[in-house]
């Protein structure tokens, strides 16, 4: 199956359109498919945005692709790897890593945990707590985004406005999950994943002093591991890696691999090629 990115999948697409935003998927050969977004602003008119695509080509065969993709307006790429040649060479951002979790049978993924993290995985699993996994609805887990908002002020991070999640989840019914872990009655932590078959998305987490100690958030993603493993899921994107502190190392230590994307880059209109050196075509080709 091909890989399926997040910003890449039908299920994000619904969303987009849901909200107004213009959305093309291309079809790509045999293999490949591109989801790109457009949004239109005054006087600058339509912006366009790749993320994390092309999907399902090779190197190559996305420099390609990107060569020959001609869109009105300018053009924002967030390629998948940094191994895809961008035709403009006017970086935004650096690239960046995130973690991929292959879901498969539960013994292997157990046999894939970190010592460390497998231990806190059987603290976890004879502490009593219960853990729950349903459809995430607003009102029902308002408890979760008033925690993860407070979270973002404190850790200095953004994550999608409520919109954006609310909208998912009612544009793929389901789709969107929350793993939460209780003492009793009371919820100790909190996750949303989102589902985009065949990969699933870790979206947000939030955890309380209790559930630190008694390692929930080990107990709830193992939970969300084998649950989605027995639907078919193959991929968790456990998300970005930021940096050598404790988040990263607990995405990692379930198995993940660190995977470098290719770092955000703009292409002005086809006509401003010729004007910039530094915004070239691939290898053996003319602009």
């Amino acid at each position: 199956m091909l890989p399926n990115p997040l910003p890449q999948s039908d299920a994000y697409a619904n969303t987009l359109r849901a909200l107004g935003t213009g959305v093309q998927v291309h079809t790509i050969g045999d293999q490949g498919r591109c989801l790109i977004q457009t949004r239109h602003f005054p006087i600058i008119g339509p912006v366009n945005l790749i993320s994390r695509g092309p999907v399902g080509l090779s190197p190559s065969g996305s420099a390609d692709y990107l060569h020959a993709l001609d869109m009105p307006g300018p053009l924002v790429i967030n390629t998948s790897s940094l191994d895809i040649p961008v035709i403009g060479k006017l970086m935004l951002a650096k690239p960046k890593s995130v973690a991929l979790l292959s879901l498969s049978d539960p013994c292997c993924m157990r046999a894939n945990l970190h010592q460390n993290w497998r231990n806190a995985l059987k603290k976890a699993e004879h502490s009593g707590l219960r853990v729950t996994n349903t459809a995430y609805h607003p009102d029902q887990h308002a408890w979760l985004i008033a925690a993860n908002a407070a979270q973002q002020k404190t850790q200095h991070y953004r994550n999608w406005p409520t919109r954006l999640l609310n909208t998912f989840a009612s544009e793929n019914t389901g789709h969107a999950r929350v793993i939460t872990a209780l003492d009793h009655k009371t919820p100790i932590a909190g996750m949303l994943i989102l589902c985009h078959r065949p990969w699933a998305t870790y979206h947000m987490g939030v955890t309380t002093d209790a559930g630190r100690r008694s390692n929930a958030h080990n107990l709830s993603l193992w939970q969300a591991m084998l649950w989605l493993a027995k639907r078919g899921y193959d991929t968790l994107d456990l998300g970005l890696l930021t940096g050598p502190d404790r988040l990263d190392r607990f995405k990692l230590r379930t198995g993940a691999t660190r995977q470098q994307l290719g770092g955000t880059w703009l292409r002005l209109p086809r006509p401003f090629w010729r004007q910039f050196p530094s915004i070239h075509a691939p290898s053996g080709q003319k602009a």
